[in-house]
Formats: structure tokens, C-alpha cells, sequence
């Protein structure tokens, strides 16, 4: 004989009365501190994680901000090896997957106390909500 056990399925009670599931807007994620250590080890593999389980709007975009000299690539390099080495879901294991998320990842390079640094931000933003139809929808993080 045998036994076959199931967890039963728990509605959430917000969700109550709710006839769809409301599909969130594309969005910019701003990531200060983009090129530190949490970034690199905890944010972008858990970001990464909800683009595997379809869980990020389209044209969610990540611009990170930090004093190092970096180009667009050389950040999505930086971020793809991080994504790789601590994210439970592997860039390598599903390549289409990384290149979509990654075509939404962008990078501004100044010190925080450059005013010159965060019109460059601004203009990037501008070019995000163009490219990428973010509208505005944005998400500040300081990752210190």
C-alpha cells in the first residue's frame, strides 16, 4: 500500500475577491553601491531568481550606480559572473534567460558626491524609460 500525502493548497486571503492577477508595470530598479559586495553576492542573484520564476515585469531594467570606471558590458559581465557563482538558478544553464535580463541592466559611473554624476543618471534614466517603456516607475536602493 501506498501513501500518498498533500500539503493542502492555502488561498492567500488578500487576494480575496480578486477575479486576475494584476501583472506589475516595467520599472527601473536604481542600485547605488551597484559594484559592492551585497550587490554582487545577494541583489542581483535574487533579481536574477525572480526573472527565472517570471516573477519581474517586462522591460524591468536595473541601472547601477558606482565610483568604478565601468561600461554598460563590462557591468553585465561583472553581474552575469556574480549570478553564476551565488544564484541558486545559473545564467548557464538557461542562456536565453540571462540575455533578456540582461539587455535591462545599465550602469553610471561617478563618485556620490558628484553632482555632474546624477544629471548623467538622470539623462540615463530618460534613455531607460525611452528604450525600455519604464514611464517614470522607479525604485531607489542604496546597497552600502
Amino acid at each position: 500500500m501506498v501513501a500518498i500525502l498533500t500539503t493542502p493548497v492555502i488561498e492567500n486571503p488578500l487576494r480575496e475577491g480578486l477575479r486576475m492577477q494584476r501583472t506589475p508595470d516595467p520599472s527601473v530598479f536604481v542600485l547605488f553601491g551597484a559594484t559592492g559586495d551585497l550587490a554582487h553576492r545577494k541583489l542581483l542573484p535574487a533579481l536574477y531568481n525572480l526573472s527565472v520564476e517570471r516573477r519581474l515585469p517586462g522591460g524591468f531594467t536595473i541601472v547601477g550606480f558606482a565610483r568604478r570606471p565601468l561600461s554598460d558590458d563590462d557591468f553585465r559581465q561583472q553581474m552575469k559572473d556574480s549570478v553564476e557563482k551565488y544564484a541558486r538558478n545559473k545564467p548557464s544553464q538557461r542562456p536565453s534567460v540571462w540575455d533578456s535580463f540582461a539587455q535591462g541592466l545599465f550602469y553610471v559611473s561617478s563618485s556620490f558626491d558628484d553632482a555632474e554624476g546624477y544629471k548623467k543618471l538622470g539623462s540615463k534614466l530618460e534613455e531607460v524609460d525611452q528604450q525600455r517603456g519604464t514611464m517614470g516607475n522607479r525604485l531607489y536602493y542604496l546597497s552600502a
